[in-house]
C-alpha cells in the first residue's frame, strides 16, 4: 500500500475548516490514501466519514497560539511521516468588540500563532509539500495611504521588518491614532492581520524554495465570521472550501508566495492570483 499523505487543516470543527475537511475526505480522489488531521482548540471527535477506506481521521487538541501546544502537536504529527500540506484556517475576528486587548489578541493569532504554524512544520513538509494560509479580501491595502501600502509592499520586507509594522499598528490602536499612523480608522486589526498574513506568506515562500505557499481568500460565506459582515453571505461553506483547497490540491503551475481569490467575493471559482 503507498504511503498516506499526511494533511493538516486547523480551525477544523466548524464553518470552513469543517467543510475542508469533509471535502478532502469525500471528493479528493487522488491523495488517497490519506491521514487528516482535523485539529481544534477542542480536540472534539467530529465524527467525519469517509467513502475511502484508506482515509482516517484524528482529532487533535491544538492551540495554535501557545506555543507549546504547536510544538507538542508537531512531535504528534511527526510520527507519521513528512507532512504534505498544511492548511492554516484558524483565525479570530474580535473587532465587534475593538479595543487594544481584543486588537493584540487578533494580531497574535492570525498572524504571529499563523507565522510560527508555518515555522513550525517547514521542516516537516515532504519535498513537494504545500501552506495554504487562510487570508481575506479584508487584507487589501485600498484603503491605506500610499506609504503604509508601500511598506506592506517593500520588497527587502523580512518577518522582523514585519513584527515592526505590527508593533507599531498596536500603539497606533492603544494611543488611538489609527489614522495618522496610516493604519486607516479604527476597528482594522482583522484586516492589518491578514494584511501581515499576506506578506509573511510571499517571504516564507521566498525563503523555502521547492515548497509551495500561497494565501487565500476563500469569499464571503456563510460562517460564524462571515455573518459579522452583512446578514446573508452568499456562499456555504462548502463553496468557500473551493479556493483553499485548489491551493492544496491543484495544478497551479508552481506559483507560490502569492494571495488568491475569485474577483467577486461571491465568486464559486477556484481562484486566482490576485494583487491584495
Amino acid at each position: 500500500m503507498a504511503t498516506p499523505k499526511v494533511i493538516i487543516v486547523t480551525g477544523a470543527n466548524r464553518g470552513i475548516g469543517l467543510a475542508i475537511c469533509k471535502r478532502i475526505l469525500t471528493s479528493q480522489p487522488s491523495i488517497s490514501p490519506l491521514k487528516l488531521f482535523a485539529a481544534s482548540r477542542a480536540g472534539v471527535d467530529l465524527g467525519l466519514q469517509s467513502n475511502h477506506a484508506t482515509r482516517s481521521v484524528i482529532y487533535p487538541k491544538l492551540d495554535i497560539s501557545d506555543k507549546k501546544s504547536v510544538r507538542d502537536f508537531a512531535e504528534e504529527v511527526s510520527q507519521y511521516g513528512s507532512v504534505d500540506v498544511l492548511i492554516n484556517n484558524a483565525g479570530v475576528n474580535l473587532d465587534n468588540e475593538y479595543n487594544y486587548e481584543n486588537a493584540k489578541k487578533t494580531i497574535d493569532v492570525n498572524y504571529y500563532a499563523t507565522v510560527d504554524m508555518c515555522q513550525t512544520f517547514i521542516p516537516l513538509l515532504s519535498s513537494s509539500g504545500r501552506i495554504v494560509n487562510l487570508s481575506s479580501v479584508a487584507s487589501s491595502l485600498h484603503p491605506y495611504p500610499e506609504p503604509t501600502r508601500a511598506k506592506f509592499r517593500d520588497p527587502t520586507n523580512n518577518l522582523e521588518t514585519l513584527s515592526d509594522m505590527a508593533d507599531a499598528f498596536l500603539q497606533s490602536v492603544q494611543s488611538d491614532k489609527e489614522v495618522e499612523s496610516g493604519f486607516g480608522p479604527p476597528n482594522r486589526s482583522y484586516s492589518v492581520s491578514k494584511s501581515l498574513l499576506n506578506a509573511a506568506t510571499a517571504i516564507l515562500a521566498k525563503q523555502t524554495p521547492g515548497l509551495v505557499i500561497n494565501a487565500c481568500c476563500p469569499g464571503w460565506v456563510a460562517t460564524d465570521m462571515g455573518v459579522l459582515v452583512g446578514a446573508k453571505p452568499p456562499k456555504t461553506p462548502e463553496q468557500g472550501a473551493s479556493v483553499p483547497l485548489n491551493l492544496a490540491f491543484g495544478d497551479l503551475g508552481g506559483v507560490t508566495g502569492r494571495y488568491w481569490a475569485n474577483s467577486s467575493i461571491r465568486g464559486k471559482g477556484e481562484g486566482e492570483v490576485q494583487e491584495w
